[in-house]
Order: C-alpha cells, then structure tokens, then sequence
C-alpha cells in the first residue's frame, strides 16, 4: 500500500543528491493513471484516445508542492516504461512549462523534465541543450492535445533551462517545507 503516510517518509532527494520521482504512468501507456493517496492504490482515470500514448514516464517528486498545489510534476525519460510505483532517482534537465485553465481562469502547472543517469538511452542529457531538438516541442504536443481531450485550455511557454529546472525544484521543495529535501 502506497497510502499518503508513506509517501510522507519519502524525501524529495536521494543521498546523492539525485530528486526521487514517483512514477504513476509508464511511457507508451494509453490510459492515465493516478494515485489514490487515499486509498493508498492506483487508480484509472482516462483512456487516451487510439494513437495518443504518454510520450515519457509521468509522476512526481515527493516532498514538494507546485503552484498548483499538488506534487511537483514530472517526467522522466528512459527508453522505455518503468511501471507504476517505481521510485526513479533522476536528474532535473529541463521544465515543459505550462499554463493550463483551472476554475475559468488560467494557472501555472509546469512539468518537470528529469534523467536517471544510468539510463542508457537518455543518461547522456544533463541540459536543455543536449536533448534532441524536437523532444520539448513532442512533450507539449501531448499535453496540449490531452488538455484538449478535456476540453481544458492550455498555452505552451518557453521551456526552462537545467538552471531553471533545479530552481523550480528548490522552490517546490522549501514550499512544502521539506527542509531535509
């Protein structure tokens, strides 16, 4: 049982330093996938539709609190799926940032990227700028498109720089007061 008093225990850093991300949906999935903190299991949320899969590994960091008020999002890219429940330390390289229409109005709710560094695929990127020229437009693309499967608005930013992403984990870490993060 992954219930909310046990993600309590989890820090949003590992002892090297590297942020925990807790994944809920694998890459490739096709339906979205939530953790019920209440109930302490996964639950189903949506079925994407025919073609539209989730282009990396999704989930969140521990211990921290986005603008939106829930865990820091993100995404961690690997070649291939890391199942739901996996506990990946991953480097911060990039944010996918992103406003997306809550209550009528418009609110920040940016995706964090990050890169286990034993990954053979992606261990190499450590920046923005190593990763493949196309890779923060295809995330945007899916957001946007699942955003509008929805019927939710949403408006792709610039994407942030490794520098921005580590600031925006430290931010998301002293909101939550998680001071041993």
């Amino acid at each position: 049982m992954i219930d909310a008093e046990h993600l309590s225990r989890i820090p949003a850093r590992d002892d090297d330093g590297l942020l925990h991300a807790f994944i809920e949906c694998p890459k490739g999935n096709t339906h979205k996938i939530d953790l019920d903190k209440k109930l302490g299991i996964f639950r189903w949320a949506i079925e994407l539709p025919e073609g539209l899969t989730f282009p990396a590994n999704f989930g969140f960091v521990p211990a921290t609190l986005a603008e939106d008020g829930d865990a820091l999002d993100v995404m961690v890219l690997t070649g291939g799926a890391l199942p739901s429940g996996t506990l990946v330390s991953v480097r911060p390289v990039a944010i996918l940032r992103m406003e997306q229409e809550e209550d009528g109005k418009m609110v920040r709710n940016d995706r964090l990227v990050g890169v286990p560094p034993l990954s053979q695929t992606f261990g190499h990127i450590e920046r923005l700028s190593d990763m493949r020229e196309t890779m923060m437009w295809e995330l945007g693309v899916f957001f946007r498109t699942y955003n509008e499967m929805i019927d939710r608005k949403v408006n792709l930013l610039d994407p942030g720089d490794e520098k921005e992403a580590s600031a925006l984990v430290d931010e998301a870490i002293a909101a939550r007061g998680d001071r041993n993060g």
